[in-house]
C-alpha cells in the first residue's frame, strides 16, 4: 500500500518520488486522451462533464478532509500517549521514596533503565517498523517488586497501591503505544482514497478545454493537490514509525530530571 511505500524512505524521498511519478503519469495519459479522444466531442460534453466531475470532486474533497483530520487526531492522540507515559514514570519515581529500602533504590535503578531502554532501544526499534515484545522484563521486575512489599503501616500500603496502579497503567501506555507502531488506517480505506482519486483524475482527462497546454497545467494541480493530501495522511497516520515520527523528548526529559535529582 501506499503507506508502506511511503515510509520505507526519508518523507522528502518518498514523497518527491510519488509527487513527481503521480504528475507524470497523469499528464502522459491526458496526452494520450486529447490524441485518441476528438476535441470537438470532449468540448460538446464538457458541461456535463464538469456537473458530474463537481460532485465526484467534493466527495473526494470531503473523504479527504476527514481522513487528514482522523490521522491529525492519531498522531495528537499518540504524542499525548508518550507524554502521559513518560510523567507516569517520573510520579512512581517520585513516589518510590516512600517505600522501604533496599526495595526504593531497586524501583528508581530499574525506572531509570526502563526510561532509557525507551529511548535507546524501544524507540529506534519502532521507527525501523519492528514489533516491541510484548512483555518486558524491566515492568515485570517492578511488578514483583512492588508485590512483594508487606507494608509497615496505613500509609506505605496507600504507598503500594498507588505504585501498583501506576505500573498498571504504564503497562497499558506502553502495549497501546506497541499497538500504535504501524498505524490504525485499514487497507480498504487507503483503496477508497487512492480509487478515488484515480478515478477523479482520470475523469478530468476527458473535460474539453480550449487550451489543451492550460488543460494539463490544471491537471497536474489537481493531482499535485491530491497526493499532498495524501502524504500528509500518510505521514501523520503511523506516529512511530515512519515518515513523520513523534520523537522520544518527553521520556529524555523525564530521564534528565531524574537523573539530576538527589
Amino acid at each position: 500500500m501506499m503507506s508502506m511505500a511511503a515510509t520505507m524512505h526519508p518523507i522528502w524521498q518518498s514523497g518527491a518520488f510519488i509527487l513527481a511519478a503521480g504528475i507524470i503519469g497523469a499528464l502522459v495519459l491526458q496526452i494520450l486522451v486529447q490524441r485518441i479522444v476528438p476535441a470537438s466531442l470532449r468540448r460538446d460534453h464538457t458541461v456535463l462533464g464538469s456537473a458530474i466531475f463537481a460532485v465526484i470532486g467534493t466527495t473526494y474533497a470531503v473523504l479527504l478532509a476527514f481522513m487528514a483530520t482522523a490521522a491529525w487526531e492519531q498522531y495528537s492522540a499518540a504524542e499525548a500517549l508518550a507524554r502521559h507515559e513518560a510523567d507516569l514514570i517520573g510520579n512512581i519515581y517520585q513516589a518510590s521514596h516512600g517505600i522501604p529500602e533496599p526495595a526504593g533504590t531497586a524501583m528508581r535503578a530499574d525506572l531509570k533503565a526502563y526510561l532509557a531502554h525507551i529511548v535507546d532501544v524501544e524507540w529506534p526499534a519502532q521507527i525501523a517498523g519492528r514489533t516491541l515484545p510484548a512483555a518486558e522484563p524491566l515492568l515485570l521486575h517492578l511488578d514483583r517488586t512492588v508485590f512483594s512489599m508487606i507494608p509497615a503501616d496505613l500509609g506505605q500500603a496507600n504507598i503500594q497501591a498507588f505504585l501498583i496502579q501506576g505500573l498498571s497503567d504504564i503497562a497499558t501506555e506502553r502495549r497501546d503505544r506497541r499497538l500504535a507502531t504501524h498505524g490504525t488506517i485499514p487497507n480498504l480505506v487507503w483503496v477508497v482514497l487512492l480509487s478515488g482519486g484515480a478515478l477523479m483524475a482520470a475523469f478530468s482527462f476527458v473535460l474539453g478545454a480550449p487550451a489543451p497546454g492550460l488543460h494539463l497545467l490544471m491537471t497536474a494541480a489537481l493531482v499535485a493537490s491530491g497526493l499532498l493530501v495524501l502524504l500528509l495522511i500518510v505521514g501523520l497516520s503511523s506516529p512511530f514509525h515512519g515518515a513523520v515520527t513523534i520523537p522520544p523528548d518527553a521520556y529524555m526529559g523525564v530521564l534528565a530530571e531524574l537523573n539530576a535529582a538527589p
